[in-house]
Formats: structure tokens, C-alpha cells, sequence
């Protein structure tokens, strides 16, 4: 919860203890006692009503007293605790002649654009894999209403986007048959800045060898996420005379891994974006395909010993409705679907999808496996 004076609450605190280290000594409805073990045992006390006029008071204390402990400024404590349930993408353009932490106007006007174009080609390509979108899904324009961002910061000029990594709450356990569609609501967030980093990974691979890409590689990143629309918004920042190059740095939720496979951090300069035009220029006049991507868990599985392929059902969000996806899968998808099922381990399946109104929904699948946005 979110009070009017603070950015956080005891859900934030709490959770922001467990990951450096702290444990509960006692507690009750009002307040809790946390302890930090070591050669110097430190004791803090947790106000637990963020509707107590002494809430933000007794807050402060506290952010002061890990200031404290841990030898760091409470600006900074304040806001790990605010961020612990939030990915924090930052956005820094250079160019030597931005000394003084501030940036020409036509220049951040493009930087906090592409703030918002980055996001939502990111959100297209998570729901589905495509070269060029014309028309960006509507859950895709949404994204730039969903996430914020923070105060800009000095080192060259710095746009900091802030979204949402998981719920406070477990996402999903062993046993468990059905989604929750508030938890996959909240996982989108996750999901999405997850395809930012790989598809600004490929890109950045791409850019850095010393010949041109292929036609086949720029066809085989569509399925990591790159489009058209991506590349543009590198594009336009880094051309803006004022700036030279653009980094963006992916800071992890703490109490949701790092996604496997996802860089923290990548660079494109002039050089860089001029390869970053070549690919978009062919993603632009490629032929027009795509392939659906869905999230969820498996909730059926059917196969006979002598069944060559098994019949899974994957419970998932299709226009923001929980539906049942019907999919064949060959023998080794099949039993990795059994795993994720048997341990509750939410997937991402990429394919063609089939979701007739008041129908069967089916999907023809072209990749199948554990949900790798997750880090489960």
C-alpha cells in the first residue's frame, strides 16, 4: 500500500527486509520487530498501519536507521524500498557536450518519446512476434498508461522507467489448476520489459560484429522480439543531433529474478544505429507473418502410451479473459509441459493461434517451454 506521504508501505518494507537479510523477531497487527544478524545485531521496529498518524513518522525512523546500518543515504534506501516490486529501466543519452546534466529540449522530447515507443513495440511483440505491426494491439498502447516514470537523474541525462515486475503475492505454486488474472495482469509488466532486454540484446549483437546482418537473422530476431517499430525508437533519439549514443540499463526487481538469457545493460551509438536502419528498413518490407504469444499454465494433459504426441490445454489471457489453449506437442514439449504442470512452473508458448469466438481455442505451436521472463 501507498500512503499520501510515502512512496511505500509494510508491504514494501517487508519484502525489501527479506532480500538484505532481515528476519521477524515478533509482531503484531500495529507494529513488528525485524532483526538483522551479525557481529552488531541490529533491532528496527516496522509500523504496520499505513493509516496511523505516526506511520510516515515511525517510516522514517526506520529508513533512517537502514541508512544507518547500512552506510548508505536515505534518498537511496527510500527508494530500493518504493522499487522492490518494480523493474527500473533507465535511459541515458550522451554526447560530450552534455556537461551539466542537461539535455537540448528537441533532444529529450525524443528520448522520453522513445521512452514510450520502446515500451509499446516491447508490449506488441509480447503478445505476438511480428516484423512490422500496422496496427499495434490494444493491450500494446496501453502499456504507456501503465508504467511511470521517475525523476530524471544526472550522468549525461537519465529517463527512468518504472514497471511493475510481480505481485506482492507468491505467483503460482504446485497443484495450483487455474490463473489468477489479476497475478497475469501484473506479470505483463514483467513480460514486457523482459522482451525489451532480449530483443535490444539481439539488436545490440547485431550491431556489433563487423558485417551486415543477414536476411535470415534479421527474420530469426522477429522471434526474439525486434520490429520495425522497436528500431525506429532507437532511431530517432540517436540521429537527434544532440545526442551521439543511447544505453539502456535494466535494474532488476529484487524479489523477482532476472529473466535468464537478458543483458543488463546495451549501447547503441551512430555506428550501431546505422546497422539498427539496415534491419528496420528490411523488417519494414518483409512479408507480412505473425506469430501469437500466450502465458499461463498448463491445466491438461492427454496422451496414450502409443500417442506419438500428447494433447496439452494451457490456461491463459486472451483478450484479457481467461480461456483454455488446445495445442498437440511432440514427446520432449510433451513432458516438459508434464514438469511445468506437476510444479506449477507458468510457460510462454509462441505459435499460430486459432481462437474462434465461442469456440475451441488451438495454437500450432513453433516454441514451447517454461515462462523465461519469470527467472523461474
Amino acid at each position: 500500500m501507498v500512503t499520501d506521504e510515502l512512496p511505500f508501505g509494510p508491504d514494501e518494507i517487508r519484502s525489501y527486509l527479506k532480500v538484505t537479510g532481515w528476519s521477524t523477531v515478533s509482531g503484531s497487527d500495529v507494529a513488528e520487530l525485524w532483526r538483522l544478524p551479525g557481529p552488531t545485531e541490529e533491532i528496527v521496529l516496522v509500523p504496520m498501519k499505513p493509516g496511523a498518524p505516526d506511520f510516515a513518522k515511525r517510516a522514517r525512523i526506520l529508513v533512517a536507521d537502514l541508512a544507518r546500518i547500512g552506510s548508505e543515504e536515505t534518498r537511496t534506501v527510500e527508494d530500493s524500498i518504493a522499487s522492490v516490486f518494480h523493474d527500473v529501466t533507465d535511459l541515458r543519452a550522451s554526447h560530450p557536450s552534455l556537461r551539466d546534466g542537461s539535455i537540448p529540449l528537441d533532444a529529450g522530447f525524443e528520448l522520453f518519446q522513445s521512452a514510450k515507443r520502446l515500451r509499446v513495440a516491447s508490449a506488441a511483440s509480447t503478445i505476438r512476434r511480428q516484423g512490422h505491426f500496422r496496427n499495434f494491439p490494444t493491450r500494446a498502447r496501453e502499456q504507456a498508461r501503465d508504467v511511470r516514470l521517475g525523476q530524471t537523474r544526472k550522468g549525461s541525462y537519465i529517463v527512468p522507467i518504472i514497471s511493475q515486475a510481480r505481485s506482492p503475492l507468491d505467483v503460482y505454486e504446485r497443484g495450483q489448476n487455474q490463473i489468477d488474472i489479476e497475478v497475469e495482469e501484473t506479470l505483463f509488466d514483467r513480460r514486457v520489459t523482459a522482451t525489451m532486454s532480449r530483443a535490444l540484446g539481439v539488436l545490440e549483437e547485431m550491431a556489433g560484429t563487423d558485417r551486415a546482418p543477414t536476411p535470415s537473422e534479421i527474420t530469426d530476431s522477429i522471434g526474439e522480439g525486434v520490429s520495425y517499430e522497436l528500431c525506429q525508437a532507437l532511431s530517432k533519439v540517436v540521429n537527434s543531433e544532440a545526442v551521439d549514443s543511447l544505453d539502456v540499463t535494466f535494474n532488476w526487481s529484487r524479489v523477482a529474478a532476472a529473466p535468464a538469457g537478458t543483458p543488463l545493460e546495451v549501447e547503441f551509438n551512430r555506428d550501431a544505429i546505422a546497422i539498427v536502419e539496415q534491419v528496420s528498413d528490411q523488417l519494414k518490407t518483409s512479408v507480412y507473418s505473425r506469430e501469437h504469444v500466450i502465458y499461463g499454465l498448463v491445466t491438461d494433459l492427454r496422451r496414450h502410451p502409443d500417442d506419438e504426441t500428447g494433447k496439452v490445454g494451457v490456461q491463459a489471457l486472451l483478450q484479457r479473459r481467461s480461456r483454455t489453449i488446445w495445442m498437440d506437442l511432440p514427446d520432449t514439449d510433451y513432458h516438459t509441459a508434464v514438469h511445468c504442470h506437476d510444479t506449477g512452473t507458468a510457460v510462454r508458448v509462441r505459435g499460430v493461434l486459432t481462437s474462434p469466438p465461442g469456440g475451441t481455442a488451438t495454437m500450432v505451436v513453433v516454441d514451447f517451454g517454461p515462462d523465461p521472463s519469470l527467472g523461474q
